[in-house]
């Protein structure tokens, strides 16, 4: 099963936002080596003023897969970017985990995560999706949605990164 995020995944999923001249908004990546790490988030606005919205920041594991997208917005009374969100990804044989988890200010740090969705092939071009929530009590998780998808898990994963 080699249906991973990579990458070449991330890196084309940045140029064909970048290449959207009819978009609302403007990217700056950090690239080096063909490796994007970071990819900064502006909105144009009507009188041509630039408003920083986004930061992404990528890790990879040393067989080139994505394994974090962490999510920062921009803060104007900081004029920082803050942490908001992280998905982290665990790849197995037959699929992945994405699991989303958010930033704790109180703790400094990330908390449990609060959504993890599986991503399994079942079949040739097929792909089961299993998400789960966790509950008020933070002790278990629930199923939320499952279903059955008639495309290969690698299509699936590159819608996963679009960044509109």
């Amino acid at each position: 099963m080699e249906s991973i995020i990579t990458i070449a995944t991330v890196l084309t999923m940045y140029f064909n936002a970048a290449n959207d001249v009819n978009a609302p908004f403007m990217y700056n990546s950090d690239l080096e080596d063909g490796v994007i790490h970071k990819i900064e988030v502006y909105e144009k606005k009507a009188d041509n003023q630039m408003c920083a919205k986004m930061e992404y920041r990528y890790s990879y594991d040393e067989q080139g897969r994505l394994t974090t997208r962490e999510v920062m917005r921009w803060d104007e009374s900081k004029k920082q970017w803050v942490n908001d969100f992280r998905h982290t990804y665990k790849y197995y044989k037959n699929g992945y985990n994405m699991e989303t988890s958010k930033w704790d200010a109180k703790q400094n740090g990330y908390d449990l995560p609060f959504e993890v969705t599986l991503y399994r092939e079942v079949a040739p071009n097929v792909t089961s999706v299993k998400t789960f929530k966790m509950n008020e009590t933070k002790d278990n998780m629930f199923l939320t949605n499952s279903l059955l998808c008639m495309e290969p898990l690698d299509i699936i994963s590159n819608r996963l990164l679009a960044v509109k």
